[in-house]
């Protein structure tokens, strides 16, 4: 039970490419006395048009859009400089330290991912609404020790530019199992869980 709302509800609107997870999730928060949905879209250029005509209180935002709309990043900043006392909720089915890094950088509010449990989101909606952050627990402000080292960052760069383990320890005159045990302590850092995922995010680690 949501309990009985006495104040407005929050006008949100969303934006996700898939089918699916957009109708699930506009059923899911229609059903909340505290929200109203007040557009549900699958092109970015349909989310543009409600914010130009609509008030919105929290704009929910898929990270990855499909390959024909623009990229994930550019619309957060897009949104944060044309409509900025909207908050923008990044929702994503890959969240890692990298995509959150880059999202908040980009004047993001706060992310959910999309194995979260849906009573998240509705949390989340509600403290970005209130002038709040919000993270996932497992994303939380980063403990002493977290940051990646100096030669943590340079293995990153090196594989980057193609180097394999082996190769890497060449140039940088240090074991084998050196760099393997840095690469993997990288990667735990930034959530990654494969060379798929450093080559994806690429972009957003140039300033490593």
């Amino acid at each position: 039970m949501h309990g009985i709302s006495h104040s407005p509800p929050l006008n949100i609107a969303l934006l996700d490419d898939h089918d699916v997870v957009r109708h699930g999730t506009c059923v899911h928060l229609s059903t909340d006395p505290r929200f109203r949905i007040v557009g549900s879209h699958g092109h970015s250029r349909d989310l543009l048009a409600t914010l130009a005509t609509c008030p919105v209180d929290v704009a929910i935002v898929d990270y990855a859009l499909a390959d024909t709309d623009i990229d994930g990043l550019a619309l957060v900043r897009q949104l944060c400089l044309d409509h900025p006392r909207v908050p923008i909720l990044v929702f994503s089915a890959h969240l890692n330290k990298v995509v959150m890094n880059s999202a908040l950088s980009a004047g993001a509010a706060g992310l959910v991912t999309k194995n979260e449990r849906i009573g998240e989101l509705a949390r989340a909606i509600v403290l970005l609404a209130e002038g709040a952050q919000y993270l996932p627990a497992e994303y939380a402000p980063e403990r002493e020790g977290a940051a990646l080292s100096p030669s943590e960052r340079s293995v990153l760069r090196l594989c980057l530019e193609g180097m394999t383990v082996s190769e890497i320890a060449l140039r940088r005159h240090r074991s084998i199992k050196t760099v393997s045990t840095q690469k993997h302590a990288a990667f735990r850092k930034l959530g990654l869980r494969s060379d798929g995922d450093l080559y994806t995010h690429r972009h957003q680690l140039e300033d490593l």
